[in-house]
């Protein structure tokens, strides 16, 4: 003989299938969100972080083939090529994402660097210019403390980019332990309520 379920306990199977229905769609939402901050998170780790790193150890190659100009009073390759090389440079720079402190110590990189595209050779000058060897070595000197302020500013970046990604994977993993405890609520629940004994279902013939 079949039994029907009460209207008390339809009412109470779909509330439970709502709030199952509800807590997967909840959840799914909730890790997409989260994903998609990890994928925001490594992509401006290898961006705006690891990209920029090669840029300012590029530079800091130039500044040393233009010192060695200045001490040795010789050119080192093709002057008006390594400056297109710089400027490609620095506009994929520009073009990263800058924190506050960064685009200010960024902004004075490119002064530096347009300051020392102004001076000439030394093996261009005359024997009266030579006092500007010591200018050249100073803002060289001023232009490589600019890129390690730049260089501590990417390990930072890189280190709180990290600490955001793996906040968001424990999220993720509390979030889906307590979906899964949950679910196996609700699925007992469920049970109890569809399976439990005749004699406490009131059954309706």
């Amino acid at each position: 003989m079949g039994t029907k379920l009460t209207l008390k306990q339809r009412i109470l199977v779909g509330f439970v299938l709502a709030v199952a229905f509800f807590l997967v769609l909840g959840s799914n939402l909730v890790d997409r969100r989260h994903f998609s901050t990890i994928q925001k998170t490594i992509a401006s780790i290898h961006d705006d972080r690891v990209m920029v790193q090669d840029y300012i150890y590029q530079l800091r190659n130039f500044l040393h083939d233009r010192e060695v100009e200045v001490l040795k009073k010789e050119n080192i390759g093709n002057r008006n090529e390594r400056d297109g090389q710089i400027t490609v440079i620095l506009n994929n720079f520009a073009e990263t994402e800058l924190t506050r402190d960064e685009a200010a110590f960024f902004k004075r990189l490119q002064q530096q660097f347009s300051g020392l595209g102004s001076y000439n050779s030394l093996s261009e000058q005359s024997e009266s210019q030579e006092g500007d060897k010591s200018k050249i070595l100073e803002h060289i000197h001023s232009t490589k403390k600019t890129l390690d302020a730049l260089e501590e500013i990417q390990i930072e970046e890189s280190g709180h980019l990290t600490q955001v990604s793996e906040k968001s994977l424990s999220v993720n993993k509390m979030l889906s332990n307590l979906e899964i405890g949950f679910i196996i609520i609700i699925g007992v629940s469920m049970f109890m309520l569809v399976f439990q004994p005749i004699k406490t279902l009131y059954p309706i013939h």
